[in-house]
């Protein structure tokens, strides 16, 4: 949905907020470096409105005789939209592009503030550019999900910017450090979430507090669905605290720790909680388990790898290893039931795989044991053989010249 939704994103936006001479640049604009006439007209070579037969007149009034001018910020949204909310003229070019960018648009924050006459929240070229607008699966698009994180920067990492309108600078920075930031822009994974992906393209709002659960749904299900079904749920609706945000952040979210579940100062548990709680035996529970399952794991694989590195085949150790992973994998999903059996159903599953790897490591070095000594024992035998023969040698040596010694005598 995403990608549909960045697609339609591409033709978005034909305008030019800074062409020529004439300019309707207004203090605190969005930051698009200006352009001359000469640069915007050669960036709109390779623009997707210049493949589509069109020209600057089709954005642009000439009423200043051979100079174009650029449109008011505010009048943007609806000049776009008079192509793209138009399903007859859009069809033409692609019938699968979508046209209710403007409609959402109107809907979200920037549009209802630019409905108010507001200059200084984003329009389409902000983030879609003026003259070379890309398509949206193309790399270098601000679009494209590696770099929505650093257009939507533009803006929202900007203090003078935020603050009249009481928004923090800080998320940007935030999400750069997360766990989601890390998959997009060191793995390469573009489903990975980004600005958009929880806030909505054209129609960016951010979510409401009992909104970010059902956000966060969209990729963790099976997280949701445990959360739902636990007694915490109930709870947090009584207090009005966010679900997932509360233990997890918002933008800086990191990779989850098994080291967060406890009662110290530095636990994630323990900010709200303590032993004395009814449920302090399942934070027990579950952070016994996961340190017995880690220590398993870690020495189950340490074990295999000794005996690899010895020569020995363990194919179904690290299948059995794999099998733990897994259900390790699976029991710190099923933290958010917030319940001590679930949880540990899964977490003995992993112990069992871990002992079996474990197991089959044990028996392959004990193989490596066994060819050794074998090796010694034969290497024994060998040089005893050896040292044998050649005193037998030596000794039939002696024996021919002896014979020949008295005939000389």
């Amino acid at each position: 949905m995403r990608r549909a939704l960045w697609c339609t994103a591409a033709w978005a936006c034909v305008v030019v907020a800074r062409l020529g001479v004439v300019s309707a640049q207004t203090p605190m604009a969005p930051p698009l470096a200006p352009v001359s006439a000469d640069q915007a007209r050669a960036a709109f070579q390779n623009d997707v409105h210049k493949a589509a037969g069109l020209t600057c007149a089709t954005c642009h009034d000439t009423a200043h005789g051979d100079q174009y001018v650029a449109p008011a910020r505010t009048a943007i949204p609806k000049l776009c939209g008079t192509c793209h909310a138009n399903a007859e003229y859009i069809k033409k070019f692609n019938p699968q592009l979508r046209v209710d960018q403007l409609a959402r648009y109107v809907t979200s924050t920037h549009g209802k503030q630019n409905a108010k006459g507001e200059t200084r929240v984003a329009v389409c070229s902000d983030c879609h550019g003026a003259h070379g607008i890309l398509g949206v699966k193309d790399p270098r698009a601000p679009v494209y999900p590696t770099h929505v994180a650093e257009t939507c920067g533009r803006c929202h990492s900007d203090p003078a910017r935020m603050t009249p309108f009481n928004k923090p600078a800080t998320p940007p920075a935030e999400w750069a450090t997360s766990v989601h930031a890390k998959a997009l822009l060191e793995r390469g994974d573009v489903s990975a979430p980004t600005c958009s992906t929880c806030h909505g393209g054209h129609g960016a709002t951010p979510p409401d507090v009992e909104s970010v659960s059902l956000v966060c749904a969209q990729c963790h299900i099976r997280e949701a669905d445990l959360f739902r079904a636990s007694s915490k749920k109930a709870l947090f609706e009584t207090i009005s605290q966010p679900e997932c945000v509360t233990c997890h952040s918002n933008h800086a979210i990191q990779h989850p720790q098994d080291a967060w579940v406890g009662f110290t100062d530095d636990t994630k548990c323990g900010k709200c909680h303590d032993e004395s709680i009814p449920g302090a035996d399942v934070i027990k529970t579950v952070r016994g388990d996961l340190d017995q399952l880690n220590a398993a794991i870690t020495t189950a694989a340490a074990r295999l790898d000794r005996a690899e590195e010895a020569g020995v085949s363990v194919d179904d150790g690290r299948a059995a290893l794999r099998e733990a992973n897994d259900q390790r994998i699976n029991a710190r999903v099923m933290v958010h039931a917030f319940a001590a059996k679930p949880f540990t159903d899964v977490s003995t599953k992993g112990l069992q795989s871990a002992k079996l790897a474990l197991a089959d490591g044990d028996r392959a070095l004990g193989e490596v044991r066994y060819r050794r000594e074998g090796l010694a024992v034969a290497s024994v035998f060998i040089f005893g053989f050896l040292v044998t023969l050649g005193i037998k040698i030596r000794r039939l040596d002696q024996a021919r010249r002896e014979p020949q010694k008295a005939k000389e005598s």
